[in-house]
């Protein structure tokens, strides 16, 4: 029976993308003076935090079904899902932070758009986690993915040298 592809990476990419435009809304509405623009930058945050609830939830689904043995991917894995919470609760902060100053009707000022600048800087750590965990160790990958049971340093082969010797242009006469 075929499994459905995981959701995870899937939603992450909504989380990642409306997070990063929450932050280029809010900080060209700040320096152009756009209200239309400050009006974009918190739906765009707060869709952001309602899809980034699924996004959790789904990650924990997921790291559920990855075997990783202690290693290096281990340590990666370990990082992103202490992270993961993490962001999650910045990004909270930051949405109720941006509710308040919604409802008052003020405009987000410089330490706002620097704590939100520091929540997607840390989704941006999140992100590079979770892309290695996927495309160097193929975790969540199907039949794709290394064996990351017993993935060690010690068990990489060396890399086979390259003859850095040039080609004859031509055979060597005599059929050699």
């Amino acid at each position: 029976m075929r499994r459905a592809a995981p959701l995870h990476p899937i939603l992450v990419h909504f989380t990642i993308a409306l997070t990063a435009t929450a932050l280029a809304f809010d900080l060209l509405g700040r320096v152009l003076h756009a209200p239309g623009l400050a009006v974009a930058g918190w739906w765009t945050l707060a869709f952001s935090a309602a899809a980034t609830v699924p996004t959790v939830a789904t990650g924990v689904v997921s790291r559920l079904g990855v075997d990783i043995g202690e290693g290096e991917a281990r340590a990666y894995l370990r990082l992103h899902m202490a992270l993961g919470p993490v962001f999650f609760g910045m990004l909270v902060a930051m949405t109720v932070w941006r509710a308040v100053l919604w409802t008052a009707g003020r405009e987000v000022g410089w330490w706002y758009l620097a704590a939100l600048g520091l929540t997607a800087a840390t989704m941006a750590v999140q992100g590079y986690l979770g892309g290695e965990l996927v495309y160097r160790w193929g975790a969540a990958v199907e039949g794709r993915h290394r064996d990351l049971r017993q993935r060690h340093a010690s068990d990489t082969p060396p890399r086979p040298r390259r003859d850095t010797r040039p080609e004859p242009a031509h055979p060597a006469p005599g059929g050699a």
